[in-house]
């Protein structure tokens, strides 16, 4: 499983909920993250949502770890991890902090008009640390130190147990700290001054306009030929604004809805999950002719092509 969007996030995690006996569609029903107009909305509003669901997966399950048990990513896909923890949290704040050998990596995750239930940092950090784990290939790699800015629950055990470290609370920040060492055999870029995989959440407030769009045409792909006017709407911005923004990044609302078309196809592609009919309706082509010639474009081979030379297809 790829988190390579916000819907792709979205049917992951309902997926593993489905799975754990949960009755996930009405909840994600309740949470306003349907496919489609459900995800299409500004970053604040968003992450309030997915703080609804995580209010909503604990009074039904009535399982106040629900959020360390929820399995996370086994691949970093196209994104990798600070994009996995900027779906997961598409509003998160951070920052790094470097002390006697030992990093301290601290998650604010805001809200428009939604407290963040603790359940929802305890399925982000686990998304950070196995992210961590699956870059570094090493299943053993763990924390020093967690801190809550919560109170200590009746199950505190738990915690330690799931992070393999101790775990403290009624702290005054969300933090999770790594010792330097571990970081550099782990992550080799993380030399460079602690460039690199993680020093990028210090980068990570607030989200690009890029990031943001690409995560909404995510959503609204299935529904047609997405348009600029539409998502400069849901940014609350002119598309004069939207135009400028994205320029100012490097990119345009067009090579975006192309680039996004392209990851979404690829992953799919090497699945075969979908019919390739429904998987050109999906990324939003009007008819199957179409998609035909933008895998042509992109990969240089033909959809039936890619499917016919996917790993998972050979070893089948």
């Amino acid at each position: 499983m790829t988190y390579s969007s916000a819907l792709h996030l979205v049917r992951g995690v309902k997926s593993r909920l489905t799975h754990s006996g949960v009755a996930a569609e009405a909840l994600f029903k309740m949470a306003g993250l349907d496919e489609g107009d459900g995800l299409a909305c500004d970053a604040l509003t968003l992450s309030d949502k997915l703080s609804h669901l995580w209010t909503l997966l604990v009074e039904q399950s009535g399982d106040p770890l629900i959020g360390l048990k929820v399995s996370t990513p086994h691949r970093l896909g196209w994104l990798g991890v600070m994009g996995h923890i900027m779906l997961v949290s598409p509003t998160v704040q951070s920052s790094i902090e470097r002390c006697h050998g030992h990093t301290r990596v601290g998650l604010v995750l805001p809200g428009a008009n939604r407290d963040v239930p603790q359940q929802r940092y305890d399925f982000v950090w686990c998304v950070l640390l196995r992210s961590l784990r699956c870059a570094a290939g090493r299943d053993d790699a763990s924390p020093v130190l967690v801190e809550y800015a919560f109170p200590e629950p009746a199950n505190a055990a738990f915690y330690e147990e799931t992070f393999g470290c101790p775990v403290h609370f009624n702290r005054p920040h969300n933090v999770m700290e790594f010792a330097d060492t571990d970081l550099v055999a782990a992550l080799p870029d993380y030399r460079n001054n602690g460039t690199g995989v993680l020093a990028g959440l210090a980068h990570a407030q607030p989200p690009s306009v890029a990031a943001r769009v690409q995560g909404m045409l995510a959503a609204m792909l299935p529904k047609g030929p997405p348009h600029r006017e539409d998502v400069a709407a849901h940014l609350m911005m002119s598309e004069r604004t939207l135009q400028r923004r994205l320029a100012e990044e490097g990119t345009s609302f067009t090579t975006l809805v192309d680039e996004t078309r392209r990851e979404l196809a690829r992953q799919s592609l090497s699945t075969g999950e979908l019919s390739l009919k429904m998987l050109s309706f999906q990324l939003g082509f009007s008819e199957p002719s179409a998609f035909y010639r933008a895998c042509k474009r992109w990969f240089g081979m033909t959809p039936s092509d890619i499917v016919n030379h996917a790993p998972s297809r050979k070893s089948a």
